[in-house]
């Protein structure tokens, strides 16, 4: 098995807008505790506390995540912490609170929660794997995987791989990292093996 750092497409448009989710996520945050600080007649401030903790770290964090935190290590986190802390709202919401601001937390819960495994790619390297299989195209939310009989050639360079398939579909990712003559030499040979083993065997429609 081959692996290779590649860049998802439109990965660049998704760290920029990191940043403004993590402020609009602060924000309901915010407006909320202050519903439920309401509701509780401005009494017992130490069980909001933690919600508008949750919501200034996120405004903070939004407003200058690219100046104290460029590798996003802290980004899992925060986004955590705002699951929990809507998630906990939903629930304690259920019992005063009218059903659209219900259905709202909800939202906002399932949202974090798929921003923190979804942005994990945006900021880490995401690997093209190449296996006997065949290709393994790493995506958002799933991995693709193209059998080698259904590709027509896959050629790898210093800056980008490509993947022609059979049905003249093709996908073409920027390498990451560099990559040795010898590397780059090894790969293609372990493609093109196993393209010329499997192409005999597809039948097209």
């Amino acid at each position: 098995m081959h692996k290779l750092a590649v860049k998802i497409e439109g990965i660049e448009r998704r760290k920029s807008s990191t940043g403004l989710l993590h402020i609009i996520a602060g924000f309901f945050l915010f407006m909320n505790g202050v519903t439920y600080l309401r509701q509780m007649n401005f009494e017992k401030i130490g069980l909001v506390l933690p919600f508008f903790l949750v919501a200034t770290s996120s405004l903070l964090y939004g407003f200058f995540r690219k100046r104290f935190d460029p590798g996003a290590q802290l980004n899992h986190w925060i986004r955590l912490l705002q699951f929990l802390a809507f998630t906990t709202l939903f629930i304690v919401f259920l019992g005063f609170s009218q059903t659209p601001q219900i259905i709202g937390l909800l939202l906002w819960a399932i949202i974090t929660l798929f921003l923190m495994f979804t942005e994990r790619k945006v900021f880490h390297d995401a690997y093209l794997q190449v296996k006997t299989d065949g290709i393994h195209v790493p995506g958002y939310l799933r991995t693709n995987v193209i059998p080698w009989g259904l590709i027509e050639s896959f050629i790898v360079r210093t800056d980008y791989v490509t993947i022609l398939r059979r049905d003249q579909k093709y996908v073409q990712l920027e390498v990451l990292h560099d990559l040795g003559k010898q590397e780059i030499e090894v790969i293609n040979h372990f493609s093109k093996q196993h393209i010329d083993q499997f192409a005999p065997s597809v039948v097209l429609p």
